[in-house]
């Protein structure tokens, strides 16, 4: 999963951006996901959902035969997200500006709020500026997403790259998911250095993933694999193991 973030001020031009994209990137072929960064209560639609979700529901999940809606009353943290969105070839992401770790779009009104945002991570600079001053120099090439949304679409291709885990388990050489993305933008490193999802063993608890480093991650390989490998009826080629263990109250 390649990941872009559209980033910029209140009324810049960020969703106009973001639905560009995702539409020239549709057009291409590709599976698309799209999270975005809300500050405030969702503002649902009147429907039969909403009613039972305005009921008291703590989770409501609207299915139907072409479309599936799911609105919980729980925030989502930025690596659940990213998790969530790696099923998919691209994942378009508006807001979270300074936590995101990965290639980021600056949708701007001004050449001020641009070079205020500028940064190695950022692959292009678009909205209100780029119909408002298309000449306009600037670190990264200004594209029209509007107009020109296969360009826009051409560098994500080329510059976005697969996002950390998001969990910051600073167990890596660069001690932060923020810190690898700079490498990798920079091509001092690839994706294979996240700790987390280059490890064949991954823990939750609850549902929370745990982060762990290559030493436990070692042992619970080593030690799970040789209890497992010793019980009748295992195949002596496997590929996965799954364990899962309920704490319950005597």
């Amino acid at each position: 999963m390649k990941g872009v973030a559209i980033i910029g001020y209140k009324n810049s031009g960020k969703t106009s951006v973001a639905a560009a994209l995702i539409r020239e990137l549709k057009d291409r072929g590709y599976s698309v996901a799209a999270l975005k960064h809300v500050h405030s209560k969702l503002k649902l639609s009147e429907s039969d959902s909403t009613r039972l979700y305005d009921a008291g529901a703590d989770l409501v999940i609207a299915a139907g035969p072409e479309e599936t809606l799911e609105v919980g009353r729980h925030s989502l943290e930025l690596w659940k997200a990213l998790e969530l969105a790696r099923a998919y070839d691209f994942l378009i992401v508006e807001g979270f500006k300074s936590a995101f770790p990965g290639s980021r779009i600056v949708a701007a009104r001004s050449l001020e709020e641009a070079k205020k945002l500028a940064g190695p991570l950022v692959i292009a600079f678009s909205g209100v500026l780029a119909s408002l001053h298309p000449e306009a120099k600037l670190p990264a090439p200004l594209i029209d997403a509007e107009r020109d949304a296969d360009k826009l679409a051409d560098l994500v291709e080329k510059r976005s790259f697969e996002v950390p885990a998001g969990l910051n388990c600073g167990f890596c050489r660069y001690k932060s998911c923020m810190g690898l993305a700079l490498a990798i933008a920079s091509g001092e490193a690839d994706i294979s250095e996240c700790v987390v999802l280059s490890s064949s063993v991954r823990l939750r608890v609850d549902g929370v993933e745990v982060a762990l480093n290559p030493f436990v991650q070692k042992l619970v390989s080593n030690v799970v694999s040789g209890i497992v490998s010793s019980l009748k009826g295992v195949p002596p080629k496997y590929f996965r193991i799954e364990v899962v263990v309920e704490r319950r109250e005597e």
